[in-house]
């Protein structure tokens, strides 16, 4: 049975009422009463026609309630589900905004650190630079004294004083030594210059490239901390919508699990009438020919099958006690076998329109079949039927949500799984 257990955050749940404690169920009651205890006499005749009418009519009326319930409660689910959906990803966008913005603010300290040590290094370069400039201005000044003395030395009989001044042959060498040592020394002063100054040039290069590096560097820290900015308002505002959705999925969460709490009790009313019917099959000593066993109700193909349900927004375990067949409306359901129609008629639990046929002893067991959420009956209770004979119309009436027949198996008047025998 594709029954809907959600809720809707905005139109209020409908107080479902019982059949049996309104003027319909009455009615359906006392009709159903004298059908069982004694026919229709001429002189009541008129009164049951009337009856009829009114229990067809209120019954029309029923529908009409339960579909807007079904309706309701399919929008509830569908607008909850959009909003768990919506907070699932609002959650997965803050989780990656934040990822990304603890990231940024780890860059934006590693871009910190790699900006104080590239100025340290363009510190460090324009110290080295004015420290090479001043040791060639340093070593200018020295060759200046150099040239000055050897210039002051230099006149045009410094040739003949060498040569005559000497006094002896070793006087004399040691006065062009002496000549020699004050020109090699000039030489070397201009070559430590020559090296001071190239030192000096690459200490003006070193300071330009870390000054450019600096430049880099800031400007990546400035474009990392305008991202960081960015991310962080997005975060911001991820976190806003987080808390927004949270809010918004507890009403919807409390509006479900009001309209849940009306649904189990719905499904405690059907497992009582379950249980009667459970009786009734189980004391029927009534026996019938079914050589062949069983055949399908609908030519359908078997969908939604028996067994526990889980519902994944309310977290809610809920047994499916049939097999449902995805037949279109109108769709003629058959009687699987010979037997005898148990129960036919509108139920108050969510089945719509719904029959029960007992086929008395087959594979070892009592059994008996029951369709739900006909959309036309055309048996009653009481009435022997063939196998293959037409018993009602496949349909969507009671909680179901679109076209197919649910069908139950019952064994000993236990439900059991209906493909076991299909």
């Amino acid at each position: 049975m594709r029954v809907s257990s959600s809720t809707s955050n905005v139109p209020r749940p409908r107080r479902r009422t019982s059949l049996a404690t309104t003027p319909l169920g009455v009615v359906v009651f006392a009709l159903l009463l004298s059908l069982i205890l004694g026919g229709i006499t001429p002189a009541n005749a008129d009164d049951l026609k009337d009856a009829r009418e009114k229990v067809r009519k209120q019954m029309v009326s029923a529908k009409k309630e339960v579909k807007a319930d079904k309706s309701a409660l399919a929008q509830a689910e569908a607008k909850l589900l959009a909003s768990q959906n919506a907070l699932a990803k609002a959650k997965a966008d803050l989780n990656v905004a934040e990822t990304q913005l603890a990231a940024a603010r780890a860059a934006d300290a590693e871009l910190v650190a790699q900006l104080k040590a590239a100025t340290d290094a363009a510190n460090a370069a324009a110290a080295a630079e004015q420290k090479a400039q001043q040791d060639v201005s340093n070593q200018k000044d020295v060759i200046g004294l150099v040239v000055r003395n050897a210039y002051q030395q230099q006149t045009g009989l410094q040739g003949w004083a060498l040569l005559f001044g000497a006094d002896t042959p070793r006087d004399l060498a040691s006065r062009m030594q002496w000549n020699d040592t004050i020109f090699d020394t000039t030489t070397a002063e201009f070559q430590r210059l020559s090296v001071l100054e190239q030192a000096a040039a690459d200490a003006h290069a070193q300071r330009l490239a870390t000054q450019q590096a600096v430049a880099a560097k800031r400007k990546v820290a400035a474009a990392n901390v305008a991202k960081t900015k960015k991310l962080a308002d997005q975060a911001d505002q991820s976190r806003a919508k987080v808390a927004t959705l949270v809010t918004e999925n507890a009403k919807l969460r409390a509006a479900a699990e009001k309209e849940l709490d009306a649904d189990k009790k719905q499904y405690a009313k059907l497992q009582a009438e379950e249980a009667k019917l459970t009786a009734k099959i189980r004391n029927d000593g009534s026996n019938y020919s079914n050589p062949n066993g069983f055949i399908r109700p609908v030519n359908a193909p078997a969908g939604s099958p028996f067994g526990m349900r889980y519902h994944p927004i309310l977290h809610y375990w809920r047994m499916h006690w049939g097999t449902d067949f995805g037949a279109s409306c109108g769709t003629p359901i058959r009687a699987m076998a010979n037997g005898k129609v148990v129960q036919a008629g509108w139920t108050t639990y969510g089945f719509g329109y719904w029959t029960v046929i007992s086929y008395g002893r087959m594979y070892g067991a009592n059994l008996a079949s029951g369709y739900a959420h006909q959309s036309k009956i055309i048996v009653h209770a009481g009435q022997s039927v063939k196998q293959g004979q037409i018993v009602g119309y496949v349909g969507t009436t009671g909680l179901s949500t679109g076209c197919h027949l649910h069908l139950q198996i019952y064994r000993n008047g236990a439900r059991v799984n209906p493909m076991r025998y299909l």
